[in-house]
């Protein structure tokens, strides 16, 4: 039969976390959060692919219009996300 004792591990977890598993299960799980490092490597990788696409052939300059508005949002976003990271580890 089944044991009711919690893993004291997960109670662990769970003391560091202060996340309820009701709301959230995957704390039960032992991992709760993300990885800001890689989400900045992809990020920058994705916006220096964008700006790989005005290597080409294009005739016209919309093509260059919206590659360029796609990369420098996509950058926009990735410098505010490292702002607001940094601003919310200082607290």
């Amino acid at each position: 039969m089944a044991s009711t004792e919690i893993d004291p591990g997960l109670e662990r977890a769970i003391a560091r976390s202060k996340i309820d598993p009701q709301d959230e299960p995957s704390v039960g799980w032992g991992w709760h959060g993300e990885f800001p490092a890689a989400f900045q490597a992809v990020g920058w990788l994705f916006t220096v692919m964008v700006f790989a696409y005005l290597i080409g052939n294009h005739d016209g300059m919309i093509e260059n219009i919206f590659i360029i508005g796609t990369g420098l949002t996509i950058a926009i976003l990735l410098i505010k996300y490292n702002i607001d990271s940094r601003k919310a580890k200082r607290r």
